[in-house]
């Protein structure tokens, strides 16, 4: 599965709208998963300490990618 990543950092947004926008990006991500049609579903996490969403066939799997991703985004 594709990786993403959008960084917004140097748009100046109020609270509001950094919101508004972490929830329409998600919406997409997980329509988009939905319309193609996995027979097995996807885990679904919402990270805390970032903003974002993680799909992953085996909900094992999560952790490590979570922690992954963590270290890169804190690293930007």
């Amino acid at each position: 599965m594709a990786r993403f990543a959008i960084d917004t950092g140097d748009v100046p947004m109020s609270k509001e709208d950094q919101a508004q926008l972490q929830n329409e990006l998600q919406s997409v991500t997980l329509a988009h998963i939905a319309r193609l049609g996995y027979d097995k579903p996807f885990a679904v996490k919402f990270p805390r300490e970032w903003w974002g969403i993680i799909l992953h066939p085996d909900l094992d799997g999560i952790p490590d990618i979570e922690g992954e991703w963590g270290k890169r985004i804190g690293s930007f």
